[in-house]
């Protein structure tokens, strides 16, 4: 059976013989079609692998989420451990492991990528998630040594650096830019989850609201954004934002999924604010409120498939909020204790990479776990979110869960009445 670390749960929607039914999951009666996975001839999408071998270049949770999904779609996962290390989740989730000379408290050594991916013998590498540090160099290798690679691009990871390339991208789409906005204050930050095809395709698949971030840390990002729940032209809104991503992610001419972000002031007036490439890590609640599973929908893009036209068509039901549980101390210390209270299959999922007796993986700290809590409405999943967190164990670690549950009882945010200013409030109580 499914279990909450990753695994797909919930009430399958389609019944067929040639796929589990758990399986049916990730894609909604009315978008669930040959065309709609991306696969020909009528045939089940998970029965026809995209590529033989990926290649996950990335420990850890990441690693765990894209080995899950290679394994449901019948593709080899190859993760990379250092040598003599235990057996962490990751590593247990892949169906290979290669052995390389490196300390466990380190990153994967970049000047021994060519030998590793020559081992490997993978057509494709996955690069986990946005933003890592290391993906350009990570990027750079699989490249050279000519294989696919999935969930970044290095022309446009190198564009995007620059910020006159994405001035220039924006003005032919036609979208303001923060360096266009009027001085405001108190603005939302919305972001817009887009897939584009080599094809020339793009699909805005949802919105997810970002404001709540503290340094690098995303307290709680949750989908739909009250932004646009609670307004009476928020679903306009919401087409507009889409459809200036869209235009965006079109003239950055980028095969995959990538998020747009944009300031929202008080009045309703958005600038892009700015852009980022591959899988987001908070992509586990826009695949909760779309049944989409957007790894799989990654490499379907990497291998040269188009994007289904029905992902136009898809409709975001109920709401969705993730929170990541950080460890404030001690976050090389070897995991005690770590457990997430049991919950209704489809309405929780806590992944982490988190195992008793070995130290977090280098690349998750300090994030310890993400939970992600789903509802038909708002307000019950966030009860369902403040009863998973004061459930939740992970020692020997202090936590930012008590001030995640602060968050939640805050009547403004209840009321979805915050902004990118009130993380600091809701730290302080």
């Amino acid at each position: 059976m499914p279990s909450l670390h990753g695994e797909p749960t919930g009430v399958p929607t389609h019944e067929s013989a040639a796929t589990p039914p758990w399986l049916r999951y990730w894609l909604p009666r009315r978008v669930w079609s040959s065309r709609a996975a991306g696969c020909l001839g009528g045939v089940d999408c998970y029965a026809l692998p995209v590529f033989d071998k990926v290649l996950i270049l990335r420990r850890g949770e990441a690693a765990t989420r894209v080995a899950r999904t290679c394994r449901r779609m019948g593709v080899e996962s190859i993760v990379v451990a250092p040598k003599d290390e235990p057996a962490s989740r990751h590593i247990e989730a892949a169906d290979q492991s290669i052995e390389v000379d490196f300390e466990e408290a380190d990153a994967i050594p970049t000047d021994q990528l060519p030998t590793i991916l020559e081992r490997a013998g993978a057509d494709a590498a996955h690069l986990g998630y946005q933003g890592q540090a290391e993906m350009f160099e990570l990027a750079s290798a699989a490249e050279k040594a000519d294989v696919a690679v999935v969930g970044t691009d290095l022309d446009v990871l190198g564009a995007l650096t620059d910020s006159a390339t994405i001035l220039a991208a924006a003005e032919r789409a036609q979208v303001r830019t923060i360096r266009d906005a009027v001085d405001s204050s108190r603005p939302r930050e919305i972001g817009v989850l887009v897939a584009a095809d080599s094809h020339g395709e793009t699909a805005a698949i949802a919105e997810c609201d970002r404001s709540l971030s503290a340094t690098e840390h995303t307290l709680i990002h949750e989908t739909p954004s009250p932004e646009l729940l609670f307004e009476a032209d928020g679903e306009a809104f919401r087409m507009a934002l889409f459809e200036s991503a869209r235009r965006l992610a079109a003239e950055l001419r980028y095969a995959g999924l990538l998020e747009v972000r944009f300031h929202v002031d008080p009045s309703g007036l958005s600038w892009v604010s700015d852009v980022t490439i591959g899988l987001p890590r908070h992509h586990t609640l826009i695949e909760m409120v779309t049944r989409v599973d957007l790894v799989a929908l990654q490499l379907r893009i990497a291998s040269g498939e188009p994007i289904p036209k029905e992902l136009e068509t898809i409709e975001p039901r109920g709401h969705a909020l993730d929170a990541s549980i950080l460890a404030l101390d001690q976050q090389d210390a070897v995991v005690s204790s770590y457990s997430v209270a049991p919950a209704p299959q489809g309405r929780v999922r806590a992944t982490s990479s988190a195992t008793v007796g070995l130290p977090l993986p280098v690349d998750d700290r300090p994030l310890i776990a993400k939970l992600t809590t789903y509802a038909p409405i708002r307000h019950r999943a966030l009860l369902s979110m403040d009863r998973m967190l004061a459930e939740m164990r992970a020692e020997p670690f202090s936590t930012n869960v008590q001030a995640l549950r602060r968050v939640l009882s805050d009547y403004a945010f209840r009321a979805g009445q915050y902004d990118s200013e009130s993380a600091s409030r809701f730290a302080t109580g």
